[in-house]
């Protein structure tokens, strides 16, 4: 008999790895405080973190901490336990070699991409010569309880089956924040965005050593479809190859459904609701008797709660009928909470920039085959 799932109603779920925290006190230097710096700013405040900002703009600065224009302008007697990049891409290769003249054992939360693309190949040989650093990107999706959850209910309602689809769509109308200057990202266009996250969501499902050969290898072709603006930036993509024994696809658009006549929205995907700025985050495995989706915050479609921030619902469906349950978490502040336990126990290792690589890959691909 299939089990059952516990109502929507009454299945506020917290699943997830067990928390690493940090339990005393540290001190924080945030460098750059725009939207997602003010995010670090939250939760780290939470945290007991004693906070200072490097942000050149007084009008971005949170006028009860600390702040100084540069990372050079900071008092010589000034230290941190843990210093957080959330600066425009730009310029965080920049930002991190400040921080390394500072101190070169520094440990640093670097938010994602961790560079552009032309600049892999720097940020590896600064990451080199500074050997008693440590550096940890930002990877909010692997940490997320949803996906953990996912994960269980795998194996609790098909043991032993193979997953045989794995489909991921992330997908938002950005043009609002473009327009305002937010978020704009013309080295890798919309495989900057959403593409990482996805890439995370796949290490919950496949194998390591297939996810490297796949991160590492080429785009196969055929494989892959993009659509581009007038700059020949992609806007929408829909990927759809194998990882290991797994077929999966990949979606993401950062112009919502603007781009369907190049890139069309997987149908699938249209059985969920969207939330504002069509935003939708949908994880979709497939097996031989069971489909589970996960949709991620924010969920589009909880009565009286817009936005639905920090809430996912995973919805099982078999033969026989179909069960949701509702979680509550936050990826971003367990991401953070895990990684700076991490970095100042010593205890993280290099940062893996495969991600970062393939969508490189994606980028020469689709600038490739546009030429």
């Amino acid at each position: 008999m299939t089990p059952a799932l516990p109502s929507p109603s009454s299945s506020e779920q917290q699943p997830g790895p067990a928390s690493a925290t940090a339990s005393a006190a540290f001190s924080a230097c945030l460098v750059g405080h725009g939207t997602v710096g003010s995010l670090y700013a939250t939760i780290m405040s939470s945290m007991g973190a004693d906070l200072g900002l490097v942000e050149p703009d007084p009008a971005r600065s949170a006028t009860e901490l600390p702040r100084w224009a540069s990372v050079e302008s900071l008092p010589a007697d000034r230290d941190f336990d843990i210093w957080v990049i959330s600066t425009p891409t730009e310029e965080h290769l920049r930002s991190l070699a400040a921080i390394y003249r500072r101190d070169p054992q520094a440990r640093v939360l670097l938010e994602k991409p961790a560079c552009r693309v032309a600049e892999l190949g720097q940020l590896t040989e600064l990451l080199r010569a500074h050997p008693h650093s440590r550096v940890a990107v930002m990877d909010q999706y692997r940490y997320a309880a949803a996906l953990f959850e996912l994960a269980r209910l795998r194996e609790r309602y098909a043991p032993g089956e193979d997953i045989r689809r794995l489909r991921v769509a992330f997908s938002k109308d950005r043009r609002p924040d473009m327009a305002r200057g937010r978020f704009i990202d013309r080295d890798h266009g919309l495989f900057g965005y959403e593409w990482l996250h996805m890439i995370a969501v796949l290490r919950h499902f496949v194998s390591q050593p297939d996810l490297a050969d796949y991160l590492t290898g080429p785009v196969r072709p055929g494989s892959l479809v993009t659509a581009l603006d007038a700059d020949r930036v992609a806007t929408a993509a829909l990927e759809r190859t194998s990882i290991g024994g797994t077929e999966v696809e990949l979606f993401s658009t950062v112009v919502g459904d603007a781009a369907d006549a190049q890139v069309e929205r997987p149908i699938w995907t249209r059985d969920f609701p969207v939330a504002l700025g069509e935003r939708q985050r949908l994880v979709r495995l497939e097996m031989e008797s069971v489909n589970l989706t996960v949709e991620l915050e924010p969920l589009g479609s909880l009565s009286s709660q817009l936005g639905a921030r920090n809430r996912h619902r995973i919805t099982v469906d078999t033969a026989e009928a179909t069960h949701r349950t509702v979680i509550s978490d936050s990826p971003l502040g367990s991401a953070v909470r895990h990684l700076i336990a991490e970095l100042r126990e010593g205890i993280s290792s290099a940062p893996d920039l495969l991600p970062l690589r393939r969508i490189a890959t994606l980028v020469s691909s689709t600038s490739t085959s546009r030429s």
